[in-house]
């Protein structure tokens, strides 16, 4: 019998137990017994191991993080590599099945140098790697986005405030821009371009005049900002640049009496309920993953074209960072 070992690597987003649902459910119908790793390759290495049956995934669907947990760690030396390798013999394991993003590709593909066999389903709400449209997570992040614009546009328009959200998914800006559409935000600052100063305060200004006085700004965390904002804003280039970005409307719209807050969307984008689309692409993509392993084609990648699976092998490329598309930038400023 085929015995895949599924195992998460990396951060957590939401639709990770459903992916393990998944490949335990297909994997029982087509005769591949699953084991379940926890804690990542850690786990793995500390034979924190275990056989799942359909009753251990029964009403986890629902349910956000992973059941399995995870890790960080991305087995790098050869002796690592060795030690995961003889882990993998050592319980007959055919594939290692990994959910993840980034972390998970590197894992893999520095697996497959040593013929540790897997496949890879990408897992991740920042929606960047480049061999898929969508991964596991995304669209339960930018949902939170959109819910958390909604609230503070209330309190925003009430106080004639500069609301500026941060939020996850750097440098791809895929949160950020997709997130701010979907919740009506009058700005959006990512990674993906760079920062026009004077056309951002023009936008505020504008709207002020205008009547409309609050805006919501969003950014992207980790961005670069110009220099000339931090010498405006006299901020120490440890600050968040959410804030610097507050600091500086601020000084530089003074004469009309901006006022700003500063609310950092953290973890808060990786929790909860998977939403709809989440759950099916998961289960889409690791049904699929389980059949590639029945039919002996690993070391791939599976992805999303649309709707549709498909499957890549692996290549140094899966790692590339794929940014937020132009067309999709250019649509939120539509509403700036």
């Amino acid at each position: 019998m085929k015995r895949i070992a599924i195992l998460c690597v990396g951060n957590d987003c939401p639709g990770l137990n459903a992916a393990i649902r998944a490949a335990v459910v297909k994997g029982t119908e087509i005769g591949i017994e699953v084991i379940g790793v926890k804690d990542g390759f850690e786990g793995l290495l500390a034979d924190r191991v275990d056989v799942m049956t359909k009753s251990d995934v029964s009403g986890i669907l629902h349910r956000g993080g992973t059941i399995l947990g995870t890790s960080l760690f991305v087995p790098q030396s050869n002796l690592e590599i060795e030690k995961v390798a003889k882990k993998v013999e050592q319980y007959s394991i055919t594939s290692l099945l990994i959910l993840g993003g980034r972390l998970g590709a590197k894992s893999a593909l520095n697996l497959m140098k040593m013929n540790v066999p897997s496949v890879l389903v990408p897992a991740t709400i920042d929606n960047d790697l480049s061999f898929t449209d969508f991964s596991i997570g995304f669209f339960t992040a930018i949902e939170h986005v959109r819910e958390a614009l909604d609230v503070l546009h209330a309190t925003a328009e009430s106080h004639h405030r500069v609301m500026i959200v941060e939020t996850m998914g750097k440098p791809g800006g895929w949160i950020a821009v997709t997130g701010g559409l979907a919740g009506g935000a009058d700005y959006v600052i990512t990674n993906a371009e760079s920062v026009d100063p004077d056309d951002l305060l023009k936008r505020i200004r504008t709207r002020y005049e205008s009547q409309k006085k609050f805006s919501i700004v969003v950014v992207e965390g980790g961005v670069v900002l110009p220099k000339e904002m931090y010498e405006i804003s006299n901020a120490n280039e440890q600050l968040p640049p959410a804030e610097v970005v507050g600091i500086f409307i601020e000084k530089q719209l003074k004469d009309i009496g901006i006022e700003w807050r500063y609310t950092n969307l953290g973890y808060l984008q990786r929790g909860g309920s998977p939403v709809c689309m989440d759950r099916i692409i998961a289960t889409q993509m690791s049904t699929h993953a389980v059949e590639m392993v029945k039919a002996a084609r690993v070391y791939r990648a599976v992805g999303m074209k649309g709707l549709t699976v498909t499957e890549i092998p692996y290549s140094e490329t899966m790692v590339n960072i794929k940014i937020i598309e132009e067309h999709l930038r250019n649509l939120a400023k539509l509403f700036y």
